[in-house]
């Protein structure tokens, strides 16, 4: 095996595929030529399928628990929106332009029922679906330019069909070409169409064109929302030609134009995935001038967009390209937190993890896939080397990665490795004073984010390169790793795709790899 190229120490976070979503559409029998997969959405439970036949499978995320069968004689699934304040509701639109809004009754174990059907847009194409974040209101938009609004008004205590109220669908409005992208946040719409972006005051009926400059294409625009903590405003990001943006205030006006057409000359960054060995290639390309078709807020601080060529994900406050991979053929992407479900042209399926690169390579480990977990860690070695979460990837859990390779086999890694553990500063040197205030006593992991989490020690002393571990230090290595494996991430249930995955659950990780 050939030396492992060394990844520019700037990149400090990955796109990883832990699981393949193959043997799940398998299972629904969403992999043939005659039914396949043609809309995604996305919640904190569920991972809803539209299908070519007109049916909507609902995923239990937790286990990928095939739950609900919901049927259509309208047509094919082209658009389905989960309800994130609420998981009981679901909106989907047929090609035949219907709306159908879905109470799952999962709260009291009851059939799932259709509480509403909207003709408003039948005979048209609808091309956005969108909740409100705080009330029963569902925001639909057409390729002719029309958006609605269906409002529904329901008691969570009294559970009976009479105690829904059906107030007529609203039309809000009208726009000049097709929508492209809806989205909607504390009380204002936000519509995308193929010549400019327009936001809606929903309560006081009042609409703003956002810039003065028309384009002509399909560009996105999201909200970003501001943190309440530090009392900032939600921003608007709005795809321009070019590969800009602009960013705009909760009141529609132009703050800035942003450009990543030089930053996106950076070569791709690769997927970690065992459907392939990661590699990377350093010659710069030449800039990218791209249009982004959707906008979409992706963990904290990022907005997503993807072209045919690839993802990219920015941190547009500080006009930074966090990164971009190759991933090709790509239809529509759903988001819920740092997750991706991207559907792709032929109705494939694909799960991936937006990650910091420490954070993946404890993934790996848990999983046992140490051939990856050590390409991941010598491509990355630069950011690894510089990271703040040097607490939580140890030399002794690197050590223990070295162990498990076969020298035949794996020599050329096991050299980089060994260079690479060698590169780790003693936690006591100079570097690393700066933290002696929180680790003298104290160990800690740090977040995604850059918040430190302080786990409190009752250890009277210890040496600093004691203190590193996440765990316990009378325990030994392999107990050590056994801990590590129940230790869950705070940002998602884990979802393993190794051979040990099947333990347990009754079988609920059939449809996972082994």
């Amino acid at each position: 095996m050939t030396f492992v190229p060394v990844i520019p120490e700037s990149y400090s976070h990955v796109l990883a595929e832990f699981e393949s979503l193959d043997p799940l559409l398998s299972a629904l029998r969403l992999d043939s030529s005659r039914l396949k997969c043609t809309s995604i959405a996305v919640s904190r439970k569920w991972l809803a399928l539209g299908s070519s036949g007109g049916g909507l499978n609902l995923i239990q995320k937790e286990g990928w628990k095939h739950r609900l069968f919901l049927s259509h004689r309208e047509g094919a699934i082209s658009q389905v929106a989960c309800c994130l304040h609420d998981d009981d509701y679901v909106a989907v639109a047929t090609s035949q332009g219907l709306v159908v809004i879905w109470e799952l009754n999962q709260e009291r174990r009851g059939k799932p029922e259709r509480i509403y059907v909207s003709s408003e847009h039948k005979g048209r194409k609808v091309t956005a679906l969108c909740w409100d974040t705080a009330i029963l209101r569902v925001f639909v938009g057409d390729h002719l330019g029309k958006v609605s609004a269906i409002k529904l008004n329901t008691s969570k205590q009294v559970k009976a069909a009479a105690a829904f109220v059906m107030f007529p669908v609203q039309t809000i409005t009208t726009v000049d070409s097709c929508v492209v992208q809806l989205d909607y946040l504390d009380g204002r719409l936000l519509i995308s169409s193929l010549t400019r972006s327009f936001l809606c005051d929903t309560e006081r009926e009042k609409f703003w064109k956002i810039g003065s400059k028309e384009r002509d294409g399909e560009y996105g625009a999201c909200f970003f929302p501001g943190r309440c903590s530090a009392g900032q405003q939600p921003l608007i990001y709005c795809a321009r030609p070019g590969s800009r943006m602009w960013e705009v205030n909760f009141d529609g006006e132009v703050i800035s134009t942003h450009q990543f057409k030089k930053l996106l000359s950076s070569p791709p960054l690769p997927v970690i995935t065992l459907r392939s060995e990661p590699q990377y290639d350093h010659t710069v390309g030449s800039s990218q001038s791209l249009s982004f078709p959707k906008l979409l807020h992706l963990s904290e601080h990022c907005v997503l967009t993807w072209t045919e060529r690839g993802i990219y994900i920015f941190i547009p406050q500080n006009v930074q390209v966090l990164l971009w991979s190759e991933i090709k053929d790509i239809q529509d992407v759903a988001v819920y937190k740092n997750e991706l479900f991207c559907l792709h042209l032929n109705g494939k399926v694909s799960h991936l993890s937006l990650l910091s690169v420490e954070r993946c390579v404890e993934r790996l480990l848990r999983r046992g896939l140490w051939n990856l977990a050590a390409c991941t860690c010598c491509l990355f070695q630069n950011s690894i080397i510089a990271s703040r979460g040097r607490k939580s990837l140890t030399v002794d859990k690197l050590e223990h990665l070295k162990s498990q390779l076969d020298l035949t086999t794996y020599s050329d890694l096991i050299s980089q490795l060994e260079e690479l553990i060698l590169k780790f500063e003693p936690l006591d040197s100079a570097c690393s004073s700066r933290r002696s205030s929180i680790s003298s006593h104290e160990s800690f992991s740090i977040l995604d984010s850059g918040i430190y989490r302080i786990i409190s020690s009752r250890r009277s002393s210890q040496s600093d390169e004691d203190s590193c571990s996440l765990h316990s230090q009378t325990l030994s290595e392999d107990e050590r790793l056994k801990e590590f494996t129940s230790h869950q991430e705070e940002d998602q249930p884990d979802h393993s795709w190794s051979s040990h995955g099947n333990e347990g659950d009754n079988g609920a990780f059939c449809w996972l790899l082994t």
